[in-house]
């Protein structure tokens, strides 16, 4: 989408934040002319402007609509159906819990649609201090790993008379999540290439850490050293879903370059 809008706009065209957690990608854009901006007062009246992939909240939405603005809105479908079912929660009179990191854009983004009213929680330690909630409704960030999330709403569940929960997770991340796993148990070392600023790259890496302590986490291929293989050979790859096809195959060339040390 935002390729298009580029092709279709030309130089002027802005976005609300990085398009999404992968600097190869954001670094391309930014080099085609499009300029990444924290806020709309960045933007002007000719400016067509892209709402992130983790999306934003519904008032600063309306506001660029409200000015006139061109918007095209690159919101992960996964994320939209998280901020559907929160607004519906608070709509429906229960009081919302959003798992997840509370400075992370996504769940900014989802918390806003609760008309900022949500309690946002990451750990079953935080959710045990709740105190009593009659009518808990509970959304998740759509990158967690679906234990981390089964873990805090056990607990959830005993803070509450009435706990509706949605499950908001994204299907492609926790299918790459299980697959990762399972291969990490099958070889010496793993790899995982994605932005640091990646929720779904680092909670890759975290469940793999989970069965395989030696877990090595990039961006790209120029950052692997040959002494990290020494002695091994069996290594496994895995991405974020935000990463570039290109990058993963350089990396996994890179490795298979790498001639093992004979003693």
């Amino acid at each position: 989408m935002a390729n298009d809008t580029m092709d279709s706009a030309g130089l002027r065209v802005k976005s609300l934040g990085s398009l999404i957690h992968n600097p190869q990608v954001v670094n391309s854009f930014r080099n085609r002319g499009l300029e990444v901006v924290a806020d709309l007062d960045a933007v002007d009246a000719e400016d067509t402007v892209i709402i992130r992939s983790h999306g934003v909240g519904p008032e600063l939405k309306n506001e660029a609509v409200g000015r006139g603005l061109k918007v095209v809105d690159t919101t992960c479908p996964f994320v939209t159906k998280a901020q559907q079912y929160a607004a519906r929660l608070i709509t429906d009179g229960y009081k919302v819990v959003m798992i997840g990191d509370r400075n992370h854009p996504e769940v900014i983004g989802v918390v806003a649609h609760t008309q900022n009213q949500a309690i946002i929680l990451d750990s079953v330690a935080e959710a045990e201090k709740l105190k009593f909630i009659p009518r808990m409704g509970v959304v998740f960030q759509t990158t967690h790993a679906i234990g981390h999330v089964q873990e805090i709403v056990g607990a959830l569940l005993k803070r509450g008379k009435e706990v509706r929960v949605f499950n908001t997770l994204c299907g492609a991340t926790t299918s790459m999540q299980k697959t990762a796993i399972e291969l990490s148990s099958e070889v010496e070392a793993m790899v995982i290439v994605g932005g640091r600023q990646s929720a779904n790259t680092a909670q890759l890496a975290e469940v793999c850490r989970k069965v395989n302590p030696r877990v090595l986490q990039i961006e790209a291929a120029n950052e692997i050293h040959e002494d990290w293989f020494e002695g091994l050979t069996r290594v496994g790859v895995s991405a974020g879903a935000s990463t570039p096809d290109e990058v993963i195959a350089e990396v996994v060339e890179r490795i298979t370059k790498i001639e093992p040390r004979r003693s």
